[in-house]
């Protein structure tokens, strides 16, 4: 890593050659943790995930399936193995569920009680986490982005 940092400083280097180097380093040291598991309730792929920044005890996740679920990280059972539960979901029977894949959920960083989710659907979803409800919706197109923004 050194030698890359050098080369870099010298000019050497393209810096997107550091980049890639860092970022290979980092995928080949992940590893599937053997004691945490999370409760399964997608019925097909997890497309992302979200950890919430204020306690990091909450994850959100978004599938193909267009269901969004909501995890609690804590352990409260202090045991070293535990499966992480579901809080809530957003299955395909709530009304406001996405009609296709759901390719982002985030976090609104100051505070727990909102999150975003966006999908194939075309749709962007704004939500109160407190009572799972979608508070606006916007259809992704270039004139709602000034409104998004806004909001």
């Amino acid at each position: 890593m050194l030698g890359f940092l050098s080369a870099r400083q010298a000019g050497l280097d393209d810096p997107l050659r550091l980049r890639r180097a860092e970022s290979t380093r980092r995928v080949l040291s992940l590893e599937i943790n053997k004691d945490k598991y999370v409760e399964r309730i997608h019925e097909s792929g997890v497309n992302t995930l979200d950890i919430e920044p204020i306690e990091n005890r909450y994850m959100l996740s978004g599938g193909s399936d267009g269901v969004i679920v909501l995890y609690d990280l804590q352990n409260l059972s202090r045991n070293s193995c535990y499966t992480c539960k579901a809080v809530c979901t957003v299955g395909r029977s709530h009304p406001d569920v996405h009609k296709f894949s759901v390719e982002t959920v985030q976090w609104y960083p100051h505070d727990t009680g909102m999150f975003t989710s966006s999908s194939f659907d075309k749709t962007l979803k704004i939500w109160d986490t407190n009572t799972l409800q979608v508070s606006k919706m916007l259809c992704q197109n270039v004139s709602q982005l000034n409104e998004v923004l806004a909001f």
